[in-house]
């Protein structure tokens, strides 16, 4: 097994297509054909099965690509660090969700990156769930998260408290500024994004349970608030996520009256193994409220 077998791996996953992954890496259909025999090979399973739609990963095609890609990011991460310390003292590599880094912790990483300019910053944006991974790997040594990840060699601390607040195009629903009660929920177009599973299952097992579908359903904080603005639903977010849009009257806040007030809590989580590291210890001087305890 090497690298450019499971990049192949990697791009073939994607697209599903053996003649369209030999066209997106430059060579030719038995190369790629003989690199994922090689991989199922050297796993002992069988990773793709052919059909008439292209390709589908097997059970064991799909484990391996989680390990495929987090493989493949250290690699990348390996060469970054190396490159960047041919110029620099010391890098800080961070981790992030896009709207987390919109709306509070790209300031603080601009405000580090002006202050230490001998320090190389490598930012990545990702999905909660990749960062995670990531994190395990020891590839990040800060990421900044929606809740704590537990595991031996990160340490949490607290970052930012938000009320989570129920929103909706200030044009549309204009009429409902003053409240609403929680069972009227079940009479909106309603959007979906992962704070209703990480923070408001009670709402959705009890009040929304087999009497509504969501209008629609997105994974990222983001996307779900451009549908909001467009007025095409009503979402829970983060107070934090949507201040400016509320300030600048395309957004405005639906009270629900009867729902007690839930937060969200936002964490600094660090690579313990880095926290002696020059990078660190300079961040936590410009920033000591964020020095986990």
């Amino acid at each position: 097994m090497d690298l450019e077998e499971l990049r192949t791996f990697i791009v073939l996953a994607e697209c599903k297509s053996f003649t369209k992954t030999a066209e997106i890496q430059h060579i030719v259909q038995s190369t790629v054909s003989n690199r994922i025999h090689s991989l199922e090979e050297y796993s002992g399973s069988q990773l793709v099965i052919r059909d008439k739609a292209g390709i589908v990963l097997t059970t064991e095609g799909s484990v391996f690509l989680d390990y495929a890609k987090r493989i493949n990011e250290l690699d990348k991460s390996a060469l970054h660090e190396i490159h960047m310390l041919k110029n620099y003292s010391d890098r800080l590599n961070v981790g992030c969700a896009q709207w987390i880094f919109d709306y509070c912790a790209g300031d603080y990483i601009k405000i580090f990156s002006k202050t230490f300019d001998k320090i190389a910053i490598n930012v990545t944006i990702a999905h909660s769930e990749e960062i995670i991974l990531m994190l395990q790997d020891q590839i990040y040594d800060v990421a900044v998260m929606g809740y704590k990840v537990k595991a031996a060699n990160l340490v949490n601390s607290p970052f930012l408290v938000s009320d989570i607040i129920f929103v909706g195009a200030a044009e549309q629903y204009r009429h409902l500024k003053k409240g609403i009660k929680k069972r009227e929920l079940v009479d909106l177009p309603l959007i979906y994004s992962d704070i209703w599973e990480n923070y408001l299952s009670e709402i959705s097992e009890n009040i929304l349970s087999d009497k509504k579908i969501f209008k629609i359903h997105c994974n990222m904080l983001d996307v779900a608030k451009e549908f909001c603005i467009e007025g095409i639903g009503c979402c829970f977010f983060p107070e934090v996520a949507v201040k400016k849009e509320i300030k600048s009257g395309q957004l405005i806040q639906i009270p629900i009256e009867d729902l007690q007030i839930k937060h969200f809590q936002i964490y600094m989580v660090y690579n313990k193994y880095r926290l002696d590291s020059a990078a660190l210890q300079c961040w936590f001087h410009t920033f000591p409220d964020l020095k986990p305890i």
